[in-house]
């Protein structure tokens, strides 16, 4: 090889490495191609030189740098078909080529710059996955000759510049899937704080403003929180609620029901997995505590948590880090927890099904939530916050909750609590044609009719006194207090009333 070619050969080779490098840095497309353009005109020195990307039955022009680059040529669509030289250079086997001044077809930009007659032009295919997706050319108003050592240096930039050229799409592609994301995410949060304050926790028994003054409590600590409760008594409404209250409201709120998945399936949604950790593992995949990372995670039937996955569990609260599987290190998570049962859960620990150490690190902040039999003072304000919701839902006007239906409601036990209440109101609702409810037969059993199990005999006179209460509005003497239409001495009542915890002074405003 002759020393001229030599030097060629590895000024080509020198400046295709620097501009491979600049190809593969992440930058903004524009920059990226003018950096790496500027490289190669070391090379093969250029007036225009441009990348032509296939759209439909032309070329449209992204980029264009050098000396010829006008506004005229920006965006440019140029049309392949009936152009043999475009042709000949999108065909698979391509190679970098040179346009010669007899080859059949027009000038690749005619129509857009007027080229004198013997200017070069050197074209090479851009391909990705074997599928040419357009084309790299390199135009000057002089004619050049380029040896074989240039073609196959400016064949391998524009095999780099492809690859460059793609990373960058697909970046692009990315950054607005992460942005839409943001944006759903936001969306949903704002929808989940929206919930809590348009549907607030109802608090209008002493018993709930007791759970309400509890939740400010415990809201502004870190403090792990264990809400039980039977079934339907509101136990994910008092999650929220807490998390509302909390310094992590603005971030997520995200919920396991420990009950509702698998066995075989609990400990990567709890934990997360990495690519491969199991059959049908085909990618990495979150957790539940790392996607509550900054926030509150609320594990509901956390009494239905298999036994051997409770001391992950138990780590997890303790060190604050997780070991996702099939991953050999552990990561951080910052998550406050709350967890929630109906079952007995000292009950579950004296029979071996739940972990003495697990249950006492839960239970740092219990919540006792009572039935709704035991606080008909929330029933109304339930229904009523429950039927705005249905009118607004379902476009519908205001639906008024008339005195006799609200004296049925609470005159009812309610073994469902608030979801068999909610059932109920939505039944009667979609059947009422007018503005008022009405109860559809059959809505609540009849008394003396067996509906669940009764309530005891404490509650039953609870939800009298409390309704006692309501009615004079805290008043115990006189002749219209409370004392005097319950048939009691004063004395006796208010012995009854400290006993149950009930103040009379709660009602004076109800």
């Amino acid at each position: 090889m002759a020393v001229p070619d030599l030097e060629t050969a590895l000024t080509g080779a020198r400046l295709v490495e620097e501009a491979g490098a600049l190809l593969t840095l992440g930058e903004e497309p524009d920059r990226m191609v003018a950096h790496a353009f500027e490289r190669l005109g070391q090379l093969v020195p250029y007036d225009l030189a441009t990348i032509l990307l296939r759209e439909g039955d032309g070329l449209r022009v992204a980029h264009a740098v050098g000396p010829l680059a006008t506004p005229q040529l920006s965006e440019a669509l140029i049309p392949i078909r009936g152009n043999l030289r475009l042709q000949q250079a999108l065909k698979a086997r391509s190679k970098p080529a040179t346009f010669e001044e007899d080859d059949p077809g027009e000038d690749t930009f005619h129509g857009l710059l007027d080229m004198p007659h013997g200017h070069s032009c050197l074209v090479a295919p851009l391909r990705s996955r074997g599928e040419t997706f357009g084309l790299m050319t390199l135009d000057a108003m002089v004619c050049r000759q380029y040896p074989e050592s240039v073609l196959h240096h400016v064949g391998v930039f524009a095999s780099l510049l492809a690859l460059g050229l793609k990373q960058a799409e697909h970046l692009a592609r990315l950054a607005e899937r992460e942005r839409s994301l943001a944006e759903e995410v936001g969306y949903f949060r704002e929808v989940q704080r929206r919930d809590v304050l348009q549907e607030p926790l109802r608090a209008e028994s002493p018993a709930m403003r007791g759970i309400l003054d509890q939740l400010g409590q415990v809201a502004a600590t870190a403090a792990t929180v264990l809400i039980t409760g039977e079934t339907g008594t509101g136990k994910e409404k008092v999650a929220q609620t807490l998390h509302h209250l909390s310094p992590r409201r603005e971030k997520p709120f995200i919920k396991v029901n420990c009950s509702a998945l698998p066995a075989t399936l609990i400990e990567s949604e709890l934990f997360g997995h990495v690519k491969g950790a199991f059959s049908g593992a085909a990618s990495a995949r979150k957790g539940r505590f790392e996607l509550a990372d900054g926030g509150t995670l609320f594990l509901d039937e956390i009494g239905d948590l298999p036994l051997d996955l409770q001391p992950k569990l138990l780590r997890a609260i303790q060190e604050k880090e997780i070991d996702p599987l099939g991953s050999e290190k552990s990561r951080k998570v910052d998550v406050r927890l709350v967890a929630a049962t109906h079952a007995d859960l000292r009950k579950a620990v004296a029979e071996g099904r739940f972990r003495e150490d697990l249950f006492y690190r839960l239970s740092v902040f219990p919540i006792q939530l009572p039935p709704l039999r035991e606080r008909p003072g929330d029933i109304a304000a339930l229904a009523e916050g429950f039927l705005d919701r249905f009118a607004r839902e379902n476009r519908r006007p205001p639906i008024h909750l008339p005195g006799p239906v609200r004296d049925q409601l609470e005159a009812y036990a309610w073994p469902g609590n608030v979801r068999e209440l909610h059932n109920v109101l939505e039944r009667a609702a979609i059947l009422s044609a007018g503005r008022e409810l009405k109860l559809p037969p059959g809505a609540l059993p009849a008394r003396g009719e067996k509906a669940g199990k009764p309530p005891t005999w404490e509650a039953q006179e609870r939800a009298y006194l409390e309704r006692l209460l309501r009615h004079t509005r805290g008043k115990i003497s006189g002749a219209d207090g409370a004392a005097a239409l319950a048939d009691l001495a004063p004395s006796t009542l208010l012995s009854r009333l400290e006993k149950l915890g009930l103040r009379p002074r709660d009602f004076r405003e109800a």
